[in-house]
């Protein structure tokens, strides 16, 4: 309900509560600043950088050179972009995380010489 105090200034009264206009305004943002949080860090984190460094990862042959290294990347990708679309934000941040360190070590695998007729080797990255 809207009401004007004395002065001509209006005034929110929410039950027995008066609102300022101000007081109104800083209550919002206080609600909705931290909701907008985890889209935009999502967006930063996942959509650029992990899947710009799996990128990175099949432009130096990780997908032959590093195998392991390179589907799990892709996978934690995959996940990351499933649960930011169930705005599960957090998670989804932790599977970009995952996707980036398996794709920097699936680069630095495929960078190193291997000799010839050596098998890939599966190793750790990304957590369990």
């Amino acid at each position: 309900m809207r009401a004007l105090r004395l002065d001509g200034s209006p005034v929110f009264v929410y039950g027995r509560t008066v609102l300022s206009r101000s007081c109104l305004w800083a209550l919002v943002l206080g609600i909705v600043a931290p909701l907008g949080c985890g889209p935009i860090e999502y967006r930063s984190r996942v959509s650029s950088r992990a899947a710009s460094t799996l990128a990175q990862a099949k432009e130096a042959g990780a997908e032959q050179k590093a195998p392991y290294e390179y589907a799990k990347a892709a996978e934690y990708l995959r996940l990351a972009r499933q649960d930011a679309g169930h705005a599960n934000f957090q998670t989804a941040l932790d599977w970009g995380s995952r996707s980036e360190d398996c794709s920097r070590k699936a680069i630095a695998r495929a960078e190193q010489p291997q000799p010839a007729g050596a098998t890939a080797e599966q190793t750790t990255c990304g957590g369990p």
